[in-house]
């Protein structure tokens, strides 16, 4: 499992290397979260270089060059080359030492992943099924857009298929950390029922905890540490004051920090992260909170998505391509047997009885499921 984080990114440095669509996306939901953004690519799409002519961003029209990770908050890499990708990682990272690096779709040079995100400007969801099933996220994602009358940042930049302006929403940047053995140190006197939540959360995602009193820290324990969590930001101030390169999240004054864990539903590899953009969660999202616990927690889904990761290394091997991947994990989502109906994944329909891999998962139908997608497997490798 990921780790859910909403990331403040005001007026925070964050680059981007690449200049495609994919790119593309990225420098949008910065913007709309108060980041100051740079891109470095020798090509770019029409909206980033609209972008740049108005000045809301800085771009680079060149390839990368040493050095040009250094300084920055958050860093991503989103090129279609392999080593570039893999030189910004190791430059951010492991020689700058900064904390908050994405190469897209390579899961082991990441220290978070991207979330599907959806907002109406007031309100922001967020979507991650920890890399199992992105075909799911992106159902889940649509539902979210019709359901509130809302927009993805796959749609915002545009108007009639002309670039526009982006503005600043104020809203977070939604991101999924990795922690499998990462160092987290939270630091608290006692252990009250946040930061009971947030140790489990820690240790769901595979992270390495250690839980402190904050007369027990020496300089060691946070110099090294990827992530912290303090009741007070008293306790971090002299490390935060020495430059050390940690994300961190203050529970005394949330807005202050690095992060915020948001309102959360969880059912196992699907995460939905809910806030409101002046963060008052509890008030603004509790209706929208309870109605999206009862339809996504314990109804099937983590189970469903948890299948389909397991199948997913089989399915990235048979296809050759990133297109005709998605086409059949699309196939076997969208099934339904004997109609030419579309599953719902019991999105639009709660109650829906029909025969789809999405009903064989919730009523434990697991080897029927697996036999299902083996066979269809087994009739697209032949038509290659």
């Amino acid at each position: 499992m990921f780790y859910p984080a909403y990331i403040n990114l005001q007026n925070r440095k964050c680059l981007v290397v690449g200049g495609g669509n994919v790119a593309e996306r990225k420098v949008v939901s910065m913007l709309i979260s108060g980041g100051d953004v740079t891109v470095v690519s020798p090509g770019a799409t029409e909206l980033l270089t609209f972008l740049a002519d108005n000045g809301s961003i800085r771009l680079h029209n060149r390839d990368l060059k040493h050095g040009d990770t250094n300084g920055y908050f958050l860093v991503c890499a989103a090129t279609d080359s392999t080593t570039t990708n893999s030189a910004v990682f190791t430059e951010a990272h492991e020689k700058n030492n900064i904390p908050l690096v994405n190469v897209v779709d390579v899961i082991p040079q990441c220290t978070f992943a991207a979330a599907s995100v959806v907002t109406d400007g007031e309100v922001m969801l967020s979507i991650s099924t920890s890399g199992k099933s992105p075909a799911t996220s992106r159902r889940i994602r649509e539902h979210f857009e019709e359901m509130l009358d809302a927009s993805s940042l796959y749609t915002l930049g545009y108007e009639n298929g002309k670039p526009v302006p982006v503005k600043n929403l104020g809203l977070p940047y939604p991101i999924y950390l990795l922690l499998d053995n990462r160092k987290c140190v939270v630091l608290c006197d006692h252990k009250t029922p946040e930061v009971q939540r947030r140790i489990g959360l820690l240790h769901q995602c595979g992270a390495e905890v250690k839980c402190l009193h904050p007369d027990e820290v020496k300089s060691q324990e946070l110099e090294n540490a990827f992530l912290v969590i303090s009741t007070e930001k008293t306790y971090i101030d002299e490390y935060l004051e020495n430059g050390n390169p940690f994300v961190y999240e203050l529970l005394d004054d949330p807005s202050t920090g690095s992060y915020f864990t948001p309102n959360l539903i969880i059912d196992n590899n699907l995460i939905i992260s809910l806030s409101a953009r002046n963060g008052n969660q509890e008030f603004q999202t509790r209706d929208l909170y309870e109605r999206l616990k009862h339809q996504f927690e314990n109804n099937g889904f983590g189970a469903y998505i948890n299948l389909l990761g397991t199948r997913r290394s089989e399915v990235l091997e048979a296809f050759p391509t990133s297109k005709l991947r998605a086409e059949f994990f699309e196939m076997i989502i969208g099934h339904v047997a004997d109609t030419p109906k579309t599953c719902c994944l019991s999105l639009t329909d709660q109650n829906c009885t029909a025969e789809c891999l999405f009903n064989w998962v919730r009523h434990g139908k697991f080897e029927q499921a697996n036999n299902f997608i083996s066979n269809l497997l087994d009739e697209q490798r032949a038509l290659l």
